[in-house]
């Protein structure tokens, strides 16, 4: 049976027993002018990668043109284009754009290649999970329907994971379902923050080292990889490893042997690697910070947990799963009122699920009148004037900055209290403050 999806003007949903597909349109994509061949052709989405690199599904020879450049998404609303970081900027008819909606025959300029699109009459079936949960991954939405019947299929093989996303998204949870669903679930599961070692302790934490191999090492001592044996190897922020480590990383990727710091005997390592980045690493490589060949040895699959404010479908969903939580941990007797989750659908979530999981918790703490407070809060932001030609990232990035500025501020530079107060973790705090250079 087919269903056309809630306000959808150009996707379809079919159901046949069990199973879950999308069906979309394909793009039809028209190359007008550049140094690459004239071209017309479709391809089939809903997501298409344009670029130079050979990994996107869109390839353009040109110079002008970043590796991973935008992103065309098909989605029911219709074909959105996404600029991604590019050095040369996409232009939409005109305008200058980091993300928006294309119209039937809209030109947009990758760099120096122009291009046509169109949304065809020939159609594309993407298979969707029928499942609204991934090991503690909720969902009901399409987009994370898409990502659950990807993970399904590739948590039982030894895959290399490479899981982007924005903080707040999930990425680790996704990382722990790969695990648990994998046929390495019996073994460790071990996370390593890339960005909350000090980088004179990264290769000694991540490899081991042998007593004598530097100044304090008094004793023999296993690295991450070691203590992951047999089981995965979760390698958070990755996009922060120096690039002296990079080369180690990728030998010990390639050879699946280890070297402790100062031993020149190897080790076999019997590791599944999952990596994880809220950074563009595509161009982290354009831009010469992180390594090409150690990208594509990460990037065997790639998954994007999409950001909530791209799902919000879900948020009922998450609301009454959090809320179950805190009662069932005895925390709160209030009831989610249907004025409460209004005003929580009607919100964007820069900080997404974390920053929804705390809304909750406040809300059922406080009551109600804790997220107007909040919602007030957002109102005052949105009586000020903003720049609309500043990227959305930026101006989350912004938010950020002076938030955890404040926090700080006001906790006298007590880090805990600084990410009680923020509902985060002291290393969301950590991570804040060297990204914003804040010390």
């Amino acid at each position: 049976m087919d269903s056309a999806l809630p306000g959808n003007r150009t996707q379809t949903l079919i159901r046949d027993g069990s199973s879950l597909k999308l069906r979309s349109p394909k793009i039809g994509i028209e190359v007008l002018s550049g140094p690459g061949e004239r071209t017309v052709t479709e391809l089939p989405g809903p997501e298409v990668r344009v670029g130079s690199d050979k990994s996107c599904d869109l390839v353009l020879v040109d110079p002008t043109v970043s590796r991973h450049h935008a992103t065309l998404v098909v989605d029911e609303i219709g074909l959105r284009v996404v600029d991604s970081g590019s050095t040369n900027a996409t232009i939409l008819d005109g305008t200058r754009i980091l993300s928006a909606y294309a119209k039937p025959g809209s030109v947009v300029d990758f760099g120096g290649t122009r291009i046509r699109l169109r949304l065809t009459t020939s159609l594309v079936e993407v298979p969707l999970s029928s499942k609204t949960q991934f090991g503690a991954l909720l969902g009901q939405s399409v987009a994370m329907r898409r990502l659950f019947s990807v993970l399904e299929r590739v948590a039982p093989t030894d895959t290399t994971v490479l899981i982007e996303g924005e903080t707040g998204a999930g990425k680790e949870l996704v990382a722990e379902a790969l695990h648990d669903e994998s046929k390495r679930a019996e073994g460790p599961f071990v996370i390593f923050d890339c960005s909350a070692i000090a980088s004179s302790l990264i290769e000694s934490e991540l490899f081991g080292h042998v007593r004598g191999a530097f100044t304090g090492a008094t004793s023999d001592r296993a690295g991450a990889f070691e203590n992951a044996d047999g089981g995965s190897l979760f390698l958070d922020e990755i996009g922060e490893l120096p690039v002296d480590l990079q080369p180690k990383l990728l030998r010990v990727l390639e050879q699946r042997e280890v070297k402790r710091v100062g031993d020149a005997k190897p080790r076999r390592a019997n590791v599944r690697i999952i990596a994880a980045t809220n950074r563009s690493l595509s161009a982290d490589v354009e831009a010469g910070r992180f390594r090409e060949d150690l990208y594509y040895r990460l990037a065997v699959v790639r998954v994007t947990v999409p950001p909530l404010r791209q799902r919000m479908d879900d948020v009922p969903l998450l609301v009454a799963h959090f809320h179950k939580q805190l009662v069932d941990r005895g925390q709160t007797t209030r009831q989610v009122t249907q004025g409460l989750l209004n005003s929580f659908e009607a919100q964007a979530w820069p900080g997404n699920v974390r920053e929804l999981r705390n809304a909750v918790e406040m809300a059922m703490s406080l009551g109600e009148e804790s997220q107007s407070v909040a919602s007030g809060a957002h109102e005052t932001q949105r009586s000020f004037p903003i720049e609309m030609k500043v990227s959305l990232k930026s101006a989350i990035e912004n938010f950020e900055r002076a938030y955890v500025t404040e926090a700080l501020k006001v906790t006298g530079g007590n880090i805990s209290k600084a990410a009680e107060m923020a509902g985060s973790s002291r290393k969301y705090i950590y991570h804040a403050i060297k990204r914003f250079n804040l010390r």
